[in-house]
């Protein structure tokens, strides 16, 4: 799994902008505040390299959280110039009100689906019991019938209940590393997170050759 060349060298070229627009700003830092100007530089530099070959949800994502911290704001106007910086700032102001009426979405239809979902049970029970009052005449012969045809089914049915239980908690942890993840579904979904994590593993070599003071295979 390897970053086309093209993107390699884009990425290395926003790269050294941004490590020396950090660099420029941390002559006052401590060595935590200078760790955390490298990972956001690198971060912003791998985010805007990938912009430029095509355009992806998780690029944008991950823009707009490092600029929904005030504290990045004025290493990102180093990196990003001022428009640049205030186009995040937007997605990262609209992202956040957006989250926060989802989570507002959410409580509501919970408590509208616990009340109706008392109401229901309480009919059900109802029904039931006036069904076992009605069918109690025959009730030993049905049961045994019920219970024999019911028997192959059940163990089948479990089986795809637990399958689709542990794909869909899969995916939501799949969400949760991928940055905008939580907005993607199925195939989107994988294809954001494949091209996140060639974008990442190409952040790690290309950071491990600056280390080493190596130059870096752009092939």
């Amino acid at each position: 799994m390897h970053a086309p060349r093209k993107f390699r060298k884009a990425f290395m070229a926003q790269l050294l902008v941004s490590l020396r627009a950090a660099g420029q700003a941390s002559k006052s830092m401590g060595l935590r505040e200078r760790r955390d100007a490298v990972r956001l530089s690198s971060d912003v530099a791998m985010a805007l390299a990938s912009a430029r070959a095509a355009p992806r949800t998780w690029a944008r994502a991950l823009v707009a959280r490092h600029a929904a911290e005030r504290r990045n704001e004025a290493l990102m106007r180093r990196i990003m110039g001022g428009a640049g910086y205030e186009m995040a700032a937007a997605a990262a102001a609209a992202r956040s009100r957006k989250e926060a009426r989802s989570r507002r979405i959410v409580r509501r239809s919970r408590r509208v689906c616990s009340g109706s979902a008392g109401r229901k049970r309480r009919s059900l029970l109802a029904a039931a019991a006036a069904a076992a009052a009605a069918a109690s005449g025959g009730a030993g012969r049905c049961s045994a019938m019920a219970a024999a045809a019911a028997s192959g089914g059940a163990g089948r049915c479990s089986a795809m209940a637990a399958a689709k239980r542990m794909v869909k908690a899969r995916l939501q942890v799949l969400r949760s590393l991928v940055p905008g993840g939580e907005a993607l579904r199925g195939l989107s979904l994988l294809s954001e997170t494949l091209d996140y994590v060639v974008c990442l593993k190409t952040q790690v070599e290309l950071m491990q050759c600056l280390c080493k003071g190596s130059c870096p295979n752009l092939g």
